[in-house]
Formats: structure tokens, sequence, C-alpha cells
């Protein structure tokens, strides 16, 4: 069976799973999904004057899980082997010139990867296809970014609810970079299911946009409901106000980079690889805490000035 067709099923056996979990503020049924967490790694981007600060130790970051101060473990800096999922729009919008922009810069990006990182490409219009699947081989990752075509809707929740599963099984740091130039005209699930994933998880998601004047914003749906799926039943109108790759990006500690034109997408994807290489990853066993539930977290650094980018929590 084809790649295609092997996730398009994965995708419709885990929108049964999606219906049991739940998201903070909203009334849902029991969780039947959960992630056991013995210790938490969270992904911390340092900046001052938008220049990555380097350097710093366990010493320097005050972690605060759920208000109460930790103690962290170990801090990593650039040498822990990256893990990235391209998750790419390849819906008919995207046909021509741009695609062809895009594959450049999948392909740049790959050239960036050092051996012993790893990458998977996933592609999506109506359908998601798992193009590549997790490999060190940058040959295979150029030849299946050459075989990408465009055509069709835009599953947009469905491929990265899909990517956040499929997981690297080699240890490393989870990247997911999102390309989209559209608003999700065609998945089955809602958006609201795969920010909860990404709460569940240590992924860091970059998304990029591209502008599109003839075709919807990237979101315009307040509930991040799709064409396909009707609004969740306990939603309040409004609830999510802001786009979800945004979103998406903010409930993990990343960023959302956009492009004006099609040509400027690879300098973003360097300028994403390049910088998600420079962000710490603080490791902790949460102490004097409740197990379950939502744990807000906060990450400040001491005796010195810097803006610094994290996830805003985690679910357990």
């Amino acid at each position: 069976m084809k790649a295609a067709a092997v996730l398009a099923l994965s995708v419709l056996s885990l929108v049964g799973a999606a219906g049991a979990l739940s998201h903070p503020g909203i009334g849902a049924p029991a969780q039947t999904y959960r992630v056991t967490v013995e210790g938490v790694r969270v992904d911390v981007l340092v900046t001052e004057n938008r220049r990555v600060v380097r350097g710093l130790t366990a010493a320097d970051f005050e972690l605060r899980d759920s208000g109460v101060a930790q103690t962290i473990e170990s801090v990593s800096f650039e040498d822990v082997p990256v893990s990235v999922m391209l998750v790419l729009d390849t819906s008919a919008s995207v046909r021509g010139t741009p695609l062809e922009h895009l594959k450049q810069a999948a392909t740049a990006l790959v050239d960036r990867l050092r051996p012993d990182d790893r990458a998977a490409l996933m592609t999506f219009s109506g359908t998601v296809s798992l193009a590549c699947d997790w490999t060190s081989d940058t040959g295979r990752l150029r030849a299946a970014i050459g075989y990408v075509e465009a055509g069709g809707a835009t599953a947009l929740y469905d491929a990265t609810f899909s990517a956040l599963m499929l997981r690297d099984p080699s240890p490393g740091r989870p990247l997911v970079l999102v390309f989209s130039d559209a608003g999700d005209t065609s998945s089955w699930l809602p958006g609201a299911r795969v920010v909860e994933l990404a709460q569940r998880q240590d992924a860091v998601v970059y998304g990029v946009t591209l502008q599109n004047p003839n075709r919807p914003a990237l979101e315009y749906l307040a509930d991040f409901t799709s064409g396909l799926q009707p609004a969740l039943p306990n939603v309040v109108p409004g609830a999510f106000s802001q786009p979800f790759v945004e979103r998406l990006a903010q409930e993990s500690g990343g960023r959302v980079l956009a492009a004006e034109k099609s040509d400027q997408i690879q300098p973003i994807f360097e300028t994403i690889i390049a910088e998600f290489r420079t962000r710490y990853v603080l490791t902790y066993m949460p102490r004097g805490v409740e197990a379950a539930g939502w744990h807000p977290l906060r990450v400040t650094i001491r005796n010195r000035s810097g803006l610094v980018t994290a996830r805003p929590g985690y679910l357990r």
C-alpha cells in the first residue's frame, strides 16, 4: 500500500482517539491519550537585540513548573542531533513557481543537516502523504522532494497532527517545520485537537506562511474547524482568535515567519534550522507539582537582560 494511503488510514484511525482528548478550558470526555513523563525537556531560545545569547549554564536559568521552582539537571546547546519533520503544503495554490521555490527551500534545509541529524518529509493537499520516512540519508530526502507535485485542497490540521504523532524513533531534538499559504479546507480533525497534542509533546513547531491574495487567510474560523469538521460542542466562539499556525508555534515554543513572495521561503527555512541549533534544552524532574493536568511553565534568566522564548506549559 502506498505511503499516502497508509497515512490517510492512520489519520482516520487517529480521529477516534483524538475525540477523547481534552483541552484546557474546554469541557471534554475523560482523557484516553496519555504521555508518561519522567523527565521534562523544555526547548528555550534566548536572544538579546535579536542576537542569540550563548554560553548560558543551568545556574543562569530559573524554571518554574506550576509556580514551583525546579532544579535544572542539564542544559544542552547545539550539540544535540536534530530531528526535522518537514510538513509542506502542496495544494493547488502553490502550483508553478511557488512550488519550485518551496522545493528549493526544502532542499537547502536538507543540505544543512549534519551527519547525525535526521529528517522526514510530509506533504499535504486534500490528503496527507509521508513522502519520506525518518532518515539521515540526504540523498533519499532530496529525491523525495524532487517528486513533489501540487494539486487539491488543504488538510492543514490533519497534516500537522500526523507530523506530531510520527515522531523520530531515534533520540534527537524534535523540530516540526510547517509551511502553508492558506487556511484549512478539508481536514477531518479540528485544529483544537492538534493544539492539544502539541501541548503534550516537546516538539517545537516553526510555521512559515506565504501571502496568497487568491486564498483565504491562514485562519478565518475562530474555533479552528475545517471544511469537513463541525464546530466542537463546548468551544466558546472566539476562544481561538489567533491564526492556527501561530497558536501552534506559541504552544510549542516556536515562531512563525512570513514570506511575502515565494523566493523568500528558502532564506526563511535556512534561518529556522540555524536558529533551532542555537536553542537550549533544559531538563528537569518535576517536583512539588501535581502529576496530571495542565502545567504552566515560566523560564527566565538570572542577572542579565534577554528575551526568552519557550513553551508556556505542557499537559500530562
